[in-house]
């Protein structure tokens, strides 16, 4: 597949479902706007009502997106990640095959990532950011994810790790994780110099 890297990207950068992110639309993506919608289209239904929704386009998805969408205006069809296996464009329904290679790169069995998985992150990572100079809400979460209130977040979704840090925007860059990495470990031997002292 010519779009892998920016179909991960787009599951991890919006917390879309499998169906949603796989049954977006060129025009959904709008970067003057810096947002991404996810509406029913002739592709796919949505979940439910709250699943019309608008995400942020956060800067690295947008990075990332960029050349793919001028691809895609080029060769003038509607959806973001076809499928042409039948001869005509048409949604993307398993990228199961797609998904296997990269986890076995990583270390995981075939089937063990899912684009579902990428849901969850998404939602961890986005509770870890700022809304103004504040933590962003759980609600804001949720309606981001396409739920009514903040329920799902808080019993499902929101999976906090130990490693912790706040960011304005919803990325996945690995100096972030190193540099929390490096202040935890660092507080962790302070504590035991103290405990030793």
């Amino acid at each position: 597949m010519p779009f892998t890297f920016e179909l991960l990207a787009t599951a991890l950068l919006t917390g879309g479902r499998p169906a949603e992110v796989l049954g977006l639309e060129v025009h959904d993506v709008n970067v003057t706007r810096e947002q991404i919608t996810f509406r029913p289209n002739t592709w796919r239904r949505l979940k439910t009502l709250t699943s019309h929704r608008s995400v942020p386009l956060w800067p690295q998805l947008e990075e990332i997106l960029r050349p793919w969408l001028v691809q895609r205006k080029l060769a003038g069809g509607r959806l973001l990640f076809p499928s042409y296996r039948t001869g005509e464009e048409a949604m993307l329904t398993d990228c199961r095959k797609l998904l296997d290679p990269v986890s076995a790169r990583v270390g995981f069995a075939d089937r063990e990532v899912n684009l579902y998985d990428f849901r969850h992150t998404y939602c961890a990572a986005r509770l870890q950011t700022l809304d103004g100079d504040a933590p962003v809400s759980p609600y804001t979460a949720g309606q981001e994810l396409g739920h009514g209130g903040d329920s799902l977040v808080k019993r499902v979704y929101g999976h906090l790790g130990t490693v912790r840090h706040r960011s304005k925007a919803v990325e996945y860059r690995v100096q972030q994780h190193l540099k929390a990495q490096h202040r935890e470990r660092s507080v962790r031997e302070w504590l035991k110099a103290l405990h030793a002292a």
